[in-house]
């Protein structure tokens, strides 16, 4: 996994260039995110992730807004 500052810059930087390396997930939404997702939680909120499924089984659900495959596989 990439080290949490690394991964806190590509958040802020919305980039899209770290989707599929790690998720972020949002404890007070509940939410899991690419790291290229429009949302800007605190950071303070952040749980970081290798994998989807891990994140899932931890109970987040996936972003409407960057997870549209998932959804449409669902």
């Amino acid at each position: 996994m990439l080290p949490r500052e690394e991964m806190l810059k590509a958040c802020r930087n919305r980039d899209e260039s770290h989707k599929g390396k790690f998720y972020v997930a949002v404890k007070t939404t509940g939410i899991v995110c690419n790291p290229g997702c429009p949302a800007k939680p605190l950071e303070k909120n952040m749980v970081f992730y290798e994998t989807l499924d891990k994140a899932l089984a931890d109970g987040y659900r996936p972003c409407k807004k960057c997870m549209r495959e998932f959804w449409e596989q669902a």
